[in-house]
Parts: C-alpha cells; sequence; structure tokens
C-alpha cells in the first residue's frame, strides 16, 4: 500500500467515525424526548412575534426564558413536530405567577406553507394559578394526526407568556 492509499484510508475511518458518533448523538437526543411522552421537546418552534420562542420547548418550566408576543398584537407559536402525529392534548405552562395566556386557540396542520391550518378549539381563556402550577391542560375533543401544532393567543397583554408547549398523543 502507498502513503497516498495509506492516507486516504486513515482518513476515510476518521469521517465514517465521526458520522458514527453524530449518529448517535442524533439517536440519543430523539430517545430523550420521545421517552418523556412530550411531542414538541427540543423540536423547531418559530413564532409570529416577540422573542425566544424555542425556551418554549426546551423543557425547562419556570425559567426565565419564555415566549412572549409582543404587546397588543395576536400572536401564535407553532411547533414542527418533524413527521406526522397523533395529537390529543397540549399543556402551556407560565414562567412564574402573574402571566397568563388570556384567549388561546389550538390549531394543527399537515402543511408547510404556514397558513393552512384547522382550528381544533376555538379561543378559550385560560389563566395561570399556582393552585395547577402555572399549567393549562388542553385535551383535544378527538386525536388529531398532524405535524404542526399551533397556539394562538389573543389579547395580547405584557403578562402574555408561555414557559413550556408540550404535545402528547394517545
Amino acid at each position: 500500500m502507498t502513503r497516498t492509499q495509506s492516507m486516504k484510508k486513515k482518513l476515510s475511518m476518521v469521517l465514517m467515525s465521526a458520522m458514527l458518533l453524530a449518529t448517535a448523538q442524533l439517536s440519543i437526543t430523539l430517545k430523550e424526548a420521545s421517552a418523556s411522552g412530550n411531542l414538541a421537546l427540543g423540536h423547531y418552534v418559530w413564532a409570529s412575534s416577540g422573542s425566544y420562542p424555542a425556551a418554549a420547548v426546551d423543557g425547562v418550566h419556570y425559567s426565565s426564558n419564555f415566549w412572549q408576543p409582543n404587546y397588543g398584537q395576536t400572536g401564535w407559536i407553532t411547533v414542527d413536530l418533524g413527521s406526522v402525529q397523533a395529537v390529543n392534548q397540549i399543556v402551556i405552562k407560565a414562567p412564574t405567577y402573574g402571566y397568563w395566556v388570556q384567549s388561546a386557540s389550538i390549531l394543527t396542520s399537515n402543511s408547510a406553507d404556514d397558513n393552512t391550518f384547522t382550528a381544533q378549539t376555538p379561543a378559550t381563556t385560560y389563566g395561570y394559578y399556582s393552585a395547577n402550577n402555572y399549567t393549562n391542560t388542553i385535551n383535544l375533543p378527538s386525536t388529531v394526526n398532524t405535524r404542526y401544532v399551533r397556539v394562538q393567543v389573543a389579547n395580547v397583554s405584557t403578562a402574555t407568556a408561555i414557559s413550556e408547549l408540550e404535545v402528547y398523543g394517545p
């Protein structure tokens, strides 16, 4: 074997090892998310306005990082579950006492156009109180097969914030 062939072989082995390690890392991350049952955990998320939408799917409740839409607008936050999943429950958590979602609707979609959503629940007023651990659990009327889940909030005030957006299936 020539020196060039030997170098190519070593480089190939290093690259193969790096790919295997990257695959193992991805597999571990996905297993952690699925083990909790929260289909939204760690997935891609975006919002109409505001700051830190990724904080809503990081698995940290009561964090000082949370999604907060711009004041006075109807805002929304959408999570991409990565593939179509059976969904029947949404859990919305506030960061601390004093924050809430005054009115929210749950919408779902399988379209990547970011426009075609179907309302699964009507706009409902929710409150966050210490008695319910600053958490609202929303059971959908029936199981929905969806890839995208959107929480649309109206009557946005300075106290509107979501610390965690969790999505569960049957």
